[in-house]
């Protein structure tokens, strides 16, 4: 059996997916957790707050639901004051939650959440399960005070501080950083943990938030060497040949509504006079022709979704020798 304690949500993850009472031994083998005074205490503690009911002296459950709630699942929008708003199934209608009725989500995550009431200004309920948790990384201000380390997080919506463990002594007090949740709080008096994934330097400076959104995004500006070879060879091959079907039209002088320096060019259109009329081409790149489902350049595209332009340049969406070419 584990030597470590579970936390509190898998206790009530482990109520959920059982359906029924569980006596003490059954829970502490089904979570593989010691069946002594420690897991009676977490217990005791889940009971206190209401997540858990006591039945008799030693089986546990889950409060019954209440009857006839409505219930949605949805992002969480969380207000700075405390308060947020899950959209509801009708278009332009919210559900108000108040800051005792969300407990211990944050910002962005996928919750459940229970109608309690209806007024002429709307919804209002209260959350009663965290379904998704938002991405992990939130980016912000180090903060340092002796040995103690967290993170304001910029973002006013997500409670802080986040709790920086792992012992790291890497950057100093206000320097602009980006961490990751390893520990989501299990209760609304908590604060989240997180590891430090990068320090970047003075706040405000264009180069640091550049760096932070990258960061914080997950945002690998270099390719995979299997999609930068993919694209080598595809675009030798494009210079060399026309695929069969295909009519050469590179004499007709397309021009695009781009800069010069621009490495993105969208659609190129040409107009000329016929005998009966007009005749207007405009050419796309046929990015189907050359990329094979399923292939490194194919599934990099997928993952990376579009090309994202930043202040000083773009992060393309597929390697820049094939983009040039085509």
């Amino acid at each position: 059996m584990a030597s470590s304690l579970p936390r509190h949500d898998k206790v009530v993850r482990c109520l959920e997916q059982a359906g029924r009472p569980l006596a003490i031994r059954e829970l502490a083998q089904r979570l593989e957790a010691p069946p002594g005074p420690a897991l009676a205490a977490v217990l005791d503690t889940l009971v206190e707050r209401g997540i858990v009911q006591r039945l008799g002296r030693h089986r546990y459950a889950l409060p019954k639901k209440r009857g006839g709630g409505e219930r949605i699942e949805g992002k969480l929008n969380m207000n700075p004051r405390g308060f947020g708003f899950v959209a509801g199934p009708a278009r332009g209608e919210d559900v108000y939650l108040a800051p005792e009725a969300i407990g211990a989500a944050l910002h962005g995550d996928r919750v459940e959440v229970e109608i309690v009431s209806r007024s002429p200004r709307g919804a209002e309920g209260r959350i009663v399960r965290i379904i998704e948790r938002r991405s992990p990384r939130i980016a912000g201000l180090l903060r340092r005070r002796g040995r103690s380390a967290w993170l304001e997080p910029d973002d006013s919506r997500i409670r802080g501080p986040i709790v920086l463990t792992g012992g790291t002594r890497i950057g100093k007090d206000g320097e602009a950083a980006v961490a990751s949740i390893t520990r989501f709080p299990e209760f609304p008096d908590e604060h989240a943990e997180a590891e430090l994934v990068d320090v970047l330097g003075t706040p405000g400076d264009p180069n640091v938030e550049v760096a932070k959104i990258l960061v914080r995004e997950g945002v690998e500006e270099q390719h995979p060497e299997g999609a930068v070879r993919e694209a080598e060879t595809l675009a030798a091959r494009l210079l060399r040949s026309i695929p069969d079907g295909r009519r050469d039209l590179r004499s007709v002088p397309l021009p695009t509504i781009d800069p010069e320096d621009a490495r993105d060019h969208d659609d190129a259109v040409w107009v000329e006079r016929t005998a009966q009329g007009y005749r207007a081409y405009v050419a796309i790149a046929d990015v189907s022709e050359y990329v094979e489902e399923g292939s490194e350049l194919d599934d990099g595209a997928r993952a990376r979704g579009c090309t994202i332009y930043l202040p000083d340049r773009p992060i393309p969406r597929g390697p820049t020798g094939l983009r040039a070419d085509f």
